[in-house]
C-alpha cells in the first residue's frame, strides 16, 4: 500500500504546546530516556574529531537543549543559540543553562531570521515533523545558518518496522505527527543544499539516523 503523504507543512505551534503539557510516562518515557542515552553516545562519537573550540552552535527545534549544552562544554565552544517555537521549551532551556553562554529564542524554524552563521547547526528529531516542500525549506535553513566550512548534524527517525510501531503506539496517541526519512533521502537533502556528507550512522536496522555533513567552503 502506498504511504499517504500530507500536503507540505509541519505540526502547528498549538499542537506542540499540547504535546508539552503531556510529558511521556511509563514505557514511552523509559524508551525515550534510553534513546537519548544512546543518541548522546553516538553523537559525541561522531563529533569527537571535529574542531569546535571557540566556535558557535545553533540548535534548531532545541527542546531542552541537553545535547547541545553537552557539546558546548565538551568542545569548549563559545556560545549556543537554542531555538524552538514552544514557550515551554524555551523556559526549560532558561532553567537548565545555569551559567553557560546560552541564548534561547522562541521562533519558527522556517521563518527564523538571524544575522549570523554558526560553526555547527544541530537538530535532533526535528526534520521528520516537516513534510513535502517544508522539509526542503527546513534543510535550507540548516544550510543558511552554517558558516562556509562549518558543520550540520542531523538526527532523525528512519523508515523501519520499529519506528512505525513506536509512532503508532506512542506518537500518534500524543498528537505527534511525523514522516521518517530513508538514509538515501537524508543524504539527498543534504547534498541538494551544498552539505557534503562526512559520516552517516543508523541504529536498529535503520530506525534512527545520524548524519554529519560539512558546508562547502567558498
Amino acid at each position: 500500500m502506498e504511504r499517504q503523504v500530507r500536503p507540505a507543512g509541519t505540526m502547528s505551534n498549538a499542537a506542540w504546546q499540547q504535546v508539552w503539557t503531556k510529558p511521556n510516562t511509563g514505557l514511552a518515557a523509559w524508551i525515550c530516556a534510553f534513546g537519548n542515552w544512546v543518541g548522546r553516545i553516538v553523537t559525541l562519537s561522531m563529533l569527537k574529531d571535529v574542531d569546535l573550540r571557540g566556535g558557535t552552535i545553533l540548535d534548531l527545534g532545541c527542546g531542552h537543549a541537553e545535547m547541545t549544552m553537552t557539546i558546548l562544554q565538551k568542545h569548549e565552544c563559545r556560545a549556543l543559540t537554542a531555538v524552538d517555537f514552544c514557550q515551554q521549551a524555551i523556559e526549560s532551556v532558561q532553567q537548565r543553562k545555569g551559567s553557560l553562554p546560552v541564548t534561547a529564542i522562541q521562533a519558527n524554524l522556517l521563518t527564523l531570521d538571524l544575522d549570523q552563521q554558526f560553526d555547527l547547526v544541530y537538530s535532533a528529531m526535528v526534520i521528520e515533523h516537516f513534510w513535502g516542500d517544508a522539509r526542503q525549506e527546513a534543510i535550507a535553513q540548516h544550510a543558511r545558518f552554517t558558516k562556509p566550512g562549518g558543520y550540520v548534524f542531523i538526527n532523525a527517525p528512519g523508515h523501519s518496522l520499529w519506528s512505525r510501531m513506536f509512532h503508532a503506539l506512542f506518537n500518534q496517541p500524543a498528537g505527534i505527527y511525523e514522516e521518517p526519512l530513508t538514509a538515501g533521502e537524508l543524504c539527498t537533502l543534504l547534498s541538494d543544499h551544498e552539505l557534503h556528507l562526512i559520516r552517516l550512522r543508523s541504529l536498529l536496522a535503520g530506525s534512527v539516523l545520524f548524519a554529519l555533513a560539512q558546508k562547502n567552503a567558498r
